[in-house]
Protein backbone atom coordinates (compact mmCIF):
# COMPACT_ATOMS: atom_id res chain seq x y z
CA UNK A 1 0.00 0.00 0.00
CA UNK A 2 2.73 2.41 0.93
CA UNK A 3 4.11 1.84 -2.66
CA UNK A 4 0.84 2.96 -4.46
CA UNK A 5 0.64 5.77 -2.39
CA UNK A 6 4.04 7.07 -2.71
CA UNK A 7 3.78 6.75 -6.66
CA UNK A 8 0.51 8.05 -6.53
CA UNK A 9 2.52 11.15 -5.32
CA UNK A 10 5.62 10.75 -7.30
CA UNK A 11 3.77 10.71 -10.90
CA UNK A 12 0.05 10.75 -10.61
CA UNK A 13 -0.60 13.58 -8.54
CA UNK A 14 2.48 15.65 -9.27
CA UNK A 15 1.64 18.04 -12.15
CA UNK A 16 4.15 18.07 -14.88
CA UNK A 17 4.62 21.38 -16.31
CA UNK A 18 4.71 20.92 -20.49
CA UNK A 19 4.83 17.40 -21.02
CA UNK A 20 2.54 17.98 -23.88
CA UNK A 21 4.73 20.03 -25.95
CA UNK A 22 7.62 17.67 -25.21
CA UNK A 23 9.39 20.00 -23.09
CA UNK A 24 9.72 18.12 -19.68
CA UNK A 25 11.02 14.53 -19.79
CA UNK A 26 9.16 12.48 -17.02
CA UNK A 27 9.27 8.95 -18.09
CA UNK A 28 8.53 5.78 -16.01
CA UNK A 29 8.10 1.97 -15.97
CA UNK A 30 4.74 0.39 -15.34
CA UNK A 31 4.94 -3.00 -14.82
CA UNK A 32 1.67 -4.80 -15.18
CA UNK A 33 0.50 -6.80 -11.88
CA UNK A 34 0.39 -10.59 -12.00
CA UNK A 35 -3.72 -9.77 -11.09
CA UNK A 36 -4.02 -7.87 -14.40
CA UNK A 37 -5.82 -9.63 -16.93
CA UNK A 38 -6.04 -7.58 -19.52
CA UNK A 39 -4.80 -9.34 -22.60
CA UNK A 40 -3.44 -5.78 -24.17
CA UNK A 41 -1.48 -5.40 -21.13
CA UNK A 42 -0.82 -9.03 -19.39
CA UNK A 43 2.48 -9.37 -18.02
CA UNK A 44 3.59 -6.33 -20.15
CA UNK A 45 6.37 -3.46 -19.43
CA UNK A 46 5.61 -0.11 -20.62
CA UNK A 47 7.37 2.92 -20.93
CA UNK A 48 4.99 5.62 -20.21
CA UNK A 49 4.94 9.49 -19.93
CA UNK A 50 2.32 11.85 -18.66
CA UNK A 51 1.37 15.06 -20.07
CA UNK A 52 0.16 17.87 -18.38
CA UNK A 53 -3.80 17.55 -18.45
CA UNK A 54 -3.11 13.76 -16.30
CA UNK A 55 -3.29 11.64 -19.93
CA UNK A 56 -0.90 9.25 -20.25
CA UNK A 57 0.56 7.72 -23.21
CA UNK A 58 3.05 4.70 -23.92
CA UNK A 59 4.47 1.42 -25.34
CA UNK A 60 4.60 -1.65 -24.51
CA UNK A 61 8.28 -2.98 -24.52
CA UNK A 62 7.92 -6.36 -24.22
CA UNK A 63 5.84 -7.87 -27.26
CA UNK A 64 8.38 -8.02 -30.29
CA UNK A 65 5.93 -8.81 -33.63
CA UNK A 66 6.51 -11.59 -36.41
CA UNK A 67 7.54 -8.80 -38.76
CA UNK A 68 10.07 -5.86 -39.98
CA UNK A 69 9.66 -3.12 -41.84
CA UNK A 70 11.95 -4.60 -44.41
CA UNK A 71 9.85 -8.05 -44.35
CA UNK A 72 6.77 -5.89 -44.87
CA UNK A 73 8.06 -3.53 -47.81
CA UNK A 74 11.09 -5.87 -48.87
CA UNK A 75 11.34 -3.96 -52.65
CA UNK A 76 11.31 -0.54 -50.93
CA UNK A 77 15.28 0.29 -50.39
CA UNK A 78 14.60 3.14 -47.94
CA UNK A 79 13.12 0.18 -45.23
CA UNK A 80 15.96 -2.53 -46.10
CA UNK A 81 18.07 -0.96 -42.81
CA UNK A 82 14.75 -2.13 -40.28
CA UNK A 83 15.51 -5.51 -39.72
CA UNK A 84 14.46 -4.98 -36.06
CA UNK A 85 11.15 -6.28 -35.48
CA UNK A 86 7.67 -4.10 -35.15
CA UNK A 87 6.57 -3.93 -31.50
CA UNK A 88 3.23 -4.23 -30.26
CA UNK A 89 3.11 -0.93 -28.58
CA UNK A 90 -0.40 -1.04 -27.72
CA UNK A 91 -4.19 -0.97 -28.51
CA UNK A 92 -4.56 2.31 -29.34
CA UNK A 93 -4.30 3.22 -33.18
CA UNK A 94 -3.30 -0.32 -33.22
CA UNK A 95 -2.76 0.26 -37.10
CA UNK A 96 -0.55 3.17 -37.07
CA UNK A 97 3.07 3.44 -37.32
CA UNK A 98 5.01 5.08 -34.25
CA UNK A 99 8.16 4.94 -32.51
CA UNK A 100 10.58 5.57 -29.43
CA UNK A 101 14.39 6.94 -30.14
CA UNK A 102 17.18 8.34 -28.54
CA UNK A 103 18.57 11.25 -29.59
CA UNK A 104 21.06 13.96 -27.75
CA UNK A 105 18.68 17.16 -29.81
CA UNK A 106 14.79 16.69 -29.07
CA UNK A 107 13.50 17.00 -32.37
CA UNK A 108 10.04 19.69 -32.45
CA UNK A 109 7.12 17.54 -32.35
CA UNK A 110 8.32 14.23 -30.60
CA UNK A 111 7.27 14.13 -26.75
CA UNK A 112 10.59 14.12 -24.63
CA UNK A 113 9.89 11.22 -22.29
CA UNK A 114 13.79 10.54 -20.85
CA UNK A 115 16.50 12.64 -21.27
CA UNK A 116 17.39 11.57 -24.44
CA UNK A 117 14.44 9.30 -25.24
CA UNK A 118 11.44 10.93 -27.28
CA UNK A 119 8.18 9.53 -28.41
CA UNK A 120 7.39 9.66 -32.11
CA UNK A 121 3.50 9.82 -32.13
CA UNK A 122 3.20 12.21 -34.31
CA UNK A 123 3.22 10.72 -38.57
CA UNK A 124 5.66 13.89 -39.31
CA UNK A 125 8.17 12.72 -36.89
CA UNK A 126 7.82 8.69 -37.57
CA UNK A 127 8.58 9.96 -41.46
CA UNK A 128 11.60 11.84 -40.08
CA UNK A 129 12.59 9.29 -38.58
CA UNK A 130 12.20 6.53 -41.11
CA UNK A 131 14.47 9.40 -43.76
CA UNK A 132 17.31 10.02 -41.64
CA UNK A 133 17.27 7.35 -38.47
CA UNK A 134 19.31 8.30 -35.18
CA UNK A 135 21.27 5.18 -34.03
CA UNK A 136 18.53 3.91 -31.98
CA UNK A 137 15.33 3.72 -32.90
CA UNK A 138 12.45 1.18 -32.19
CA UNK A 139 9.30 1.29 -33.95
CA UNK A 140 5.62 -0.10 -33.12
CA UNK A 141 1.92 -0.64 -33.81
CA UNK A 142 -0.24 1.28 -32.00
CA UNK A 143 0.73 2.98 -28.56
CA UNK A 144 -0.70 3.00 -24.87
CA UNK A 145 -2.78 5.52 -24.15
CA UNK A 146 -5.57 6.50 -20.72
CA UNK A 147 -7.61 9.53 -20.24
CA UNK A 148 -7.15 11.92 -17.44
CA UNK A 149 -7.41 10.00 -14.09
CA UNK A 150 -7.33 6.79 -15.39
CA UNK A 151 -4.31 5.54 -14.96
CA UNK A 152 -4.34 7.06 -11.56
CA UNK A 153 -7.32 4.67 -10.35
CA UNK A 154 -5.29 1.43 -12.31
CA UNK A 155 -2.38 2.27 -10.26
CA UNK A 156 -4.83 2.71 -6.98
CA UNK A 157 -6.62 -0.76 -7.84
CA UNK A 158 -2.90 -2.47 -8.08
CA UNK A 159 -2.91 -3.06 -11.32
CA UNK A 160 0.24 -1.46 -11.82
CA UNK A 161 3.86 -1.27 -10.48
CA UNK A 162 6.04 2.16 -11.40
CA UNK A 163 9.89 1.60 -11.01
CA UNK A 164 12.07 4.64 -12.86
CA UNK A 165 12.99 4.23 -16.43
CA UNK A 166 15.76 2.82 -18.09
CA UNK A 167 16.80 3.72 -21.53
CA UNK A 168 19.00 0.85 -22.23
CA UNK A 169 16.24 -1.56 -21.22
CA UNK A 170 14.33 0.11 -23.52
CA UNK A 171 16.35 -0.40 -26.52
CA UNK A 172 18.10 -3.63 -25.89
CA UNK A 173 17.49 -5.94 -27.90
CA UNK A 174 16.21 -9.36 -26.20
CA UNK A 175 13.29 -9.11 -24.23
CA UNK A 176 12.48 -12.18 -23.07
CA UNK A 177 11.85 -12.51 -19.98
CA UNK A 178 11.72 -8.44 -19.17
CA UNK A 179 8.26 -8.39 -17.13
CA UNK A 180 10.10 -11.18 -14.49
CA UNK A 181 12.82 -9.20 -14.34
CA UNK A 182 10.73 -6.11 -13.32
CA UNK A 183 8.56 -7.94 -11.00
CA UNK A 184 11.77 -8.62 -8.98
CA UNK A 185 13.13 -5.26 -8.79
CA UNK A 186 9.01 -3.90 -7.25
CA UNK A 187 9.23 -7.09 -4.78
CA UNK A 188 13.11 -5.19 -3.77
CA UNK A 189 11.53 -1.63 -3.79
CA UNK A 190 8.38 -3.15 -2.24
CA UNK A 191 10.76 -4.61 0.33
CA UNK A 192 12.70 -1.72 0.87
CA UNK A 193 9.79 0.74 1.85
CA UNK A 194 8.75 -1.42 4.62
Amino acid sequence: MLLRLLALALFVITPVASAQSGDTANGLFLVASPALLDPNFHHSVVLVSQGADGSSVGFVLNRPGQRSLAQILPDNEQMKRFTEPIYLGGPVEAAGLFAIFRTPVHPPGALRVLDDVSFALDPAVVERLLQAPPQQVRFFNGYAGWAPGQLARELERGGWHLLNADPDIVFRKNMDGLWEEMMVRTRAVTASLR
